[in-house]
């Protein structure tokens, strides 16, 4: 081993300075990309493939979460069902528009129990889920309407609403 050792001594004194630079460097250079592809990378890699799935995880949860929450709902508004009975369609129609930021203008009561809504201007997505949100927690249906569009996402509307069973 001493004598590899001292051919390589005897090899190295036998070089220039700038040969023994220009040595030095490209060991410097190797070292470097060997540590880079070698150790540096391979765990950059990792660290990103981790992150994804993280995200992916996260993404997964919040999903299984809202799905959960709107079970909770859907089984909550059944047991509701039986008690909401008693509210009267007007005030149903108007305290669901209001959590959805919807202005209503008029609200008529019709002689056969159906009550017709109003809209000045309000957006589409949420008198869209307004609507879903009556006929899915409380039973109330559209059987008529008209939305004409107000500009931009928002829509002037006019709506006859039953209770299914046709309780006002």
């Amino acid at each position: 081993m001493n004598a590899l050792f001292a051919q390589l001594k005897e090899y190295w004194q036998g070089r220039t300075d700038r040969e023994q630079i220009l040595y030095a460097v490209m060991g410097v250079l190797t070292a470097y990309l060997l540590a880079h592809f070698a150790i540096i990378q391979p765990l950059a890699n990792f660290h990103d493939r981790s992150r994804a799935s993280y995200a992916a995880s996260m993404e997964l949860f919040r999903a299984i979460e809202a799905d959960a929450i709107s079970y909770r709902e859907l089984s909550a508004g059944a047991a509701q069902t039986s008690t909401t009975t008693q509210q009267s369609m007007r005030s149903i129609v108007g305290s669901l528009a209001l959590t959805h930021s919807i202005s209503i203008a008029r609200l008529i009561p019709g002689e056969d129990g159906s009550l017709t809504v109003n809209i000045e201007r309000a957006e589409t997505a949420a008198v869209m889920q307004w609507l879903i949100d009556l006929e899915e927690r409380f039973g109330i249906r559209v059987t008529s309407s008209s939305m004409d569009a107000a500009g931009g996402t928002f829509v002037q509307a006019n709506f006859v609403l039953r209770r299914s069973g046709g309780a006002s």
